[in-house]
């Protein structure tokens, strides 16, 4: 079993998670494979101090190129794939998430992401909502219709994938982010079951500015157009007040002091998400400085100088 994770100068995050990596029981990885983005930092001396270690580089870097790559320099019949901010919350995080795997049907398994004590309550509420503790989820291609986010939804951040799956059903390397809402789409029309795995935990949450908090939207919602094509503007809007129903309760009740940031964060969302349905009809110079992978817009221009990793 190999575990895959692209990085970029990790070498803040990557010792703890080394040791948390070698610390599970019943047995650590076989091998851990970094797929790395040109660090400039200590990450390189820091991964190979470590033994059954190995640096890939990535000079072009996109986010399913990396993780392809990866699972192609791997050996183990299993690729665990992980980010580098993603941190094991228990030595029983890899047990529980290869359990799952032990039926032949189900090819991809992906974890629990619980926030960071300093995490903004925007964050608590986004982890509770998409990723609720209780018993295993399975999902599998919808009778009579096309699946829908809603019936693939998977991350990477945390997930094990059986490797001659993703090899014959890889990230498209072309998408500027949820590239694991593909990935995971693509098995789901294969036949294959994903499993929801709630007792592998892993620690993961971001502190987004309002002005990421509107790019990060704007590639995500831009990402599903493409993915789903049915995902357009009436979609993200049904899927928008659902989610605002239980988020503005959750604010009021256990925060309302940050409520007034709150509307001004939920604003910028909400505007990035607009942007995002329009993405194709902006000027290509609009449309990259609306996105936080400026390189993804600047490659669609057709120029071959455009840089190749996240900016």
């Amino acid at each position: 079993m190999s575990v895959v994770i692209p990085v970029l100068n990790a070498a803040g995050p990557l010792p703890a998670l080394l040791e948390a990596l070698a610390t599970q029981h019943p047995s650590p990885p076989d091998e851990i494979v970094l797929v790395d983005s040109l660090s400039t930092d200590d990450t390189r001396r820091i991964a190979l101090a470590h033994a059954h270690m190995r640096v890939v580089p990535l000079e072009r870097f996109s986010h399913g190129r990396a993780r392809n790559l990866g699972a192609q320099e791997a050996t183990g019949a299993i690729i665990v794939l992980m980010t580098q901010d993603a941190m094991p919350a228990d030595r029983n995080w890899l047990a529980a998430l290869l359990a799952p795997l032990a039926d032949p049907q189900v090819a991809a398994v992906y974890s629990r992401q619980v926030p960071r004590p300093d995490a903004p309550p925007t964050e608590k509420f986004f982890l509770a909502y998409h990723f609720p503790p209780g018993p295993p989820l399975r999902r599998v291609r919808p009778a009579g219709r096309s699946p829908t986010l809603a019936d693939v939804f998977f991350s990477n951040v945390s997930a094990a994938v059986r490797r001659e799956v993703l090899l014959h059903h890889p990230f498209d390397e072309a998408l500027i982010m949820s590239e694991d809402q593909q990935f995971a789409r693509d098995l789901i029309l294969a036949g294959y079951t994903i499993v929801y795995q709630p007792s592998s935990v892993v620690v993961h949450s971001h502190r987004y500015s309002l002005g990421t908090a509107f790019r990060r939207y704007f590639d995500s919602v831009y990402s599903l157009t493409l993915i789903f094509p049915a995902h357009d503007l009436k979609v993200s809007a049904a899927m928008g007040r659902r989610y605002l129903r239980r988020e503005i309760g959750y604010m009021i009740r256990y925060h309302p002091l940050h409520v007034p940031y709150y509307c001004l964060y939920t604003l910028c969302k909400m505007a990035g998400v607009l942007c995002s349905h329009f993405a194709d009809r902006m000027p290509l110079g609009l449309a990259r400085a609306c996105s936080l992978h400026r390189y993804y817009w600047e490659n669609k221009s057709g120029d071959e100088h455009a840089p190749d990793k996240p900016l």
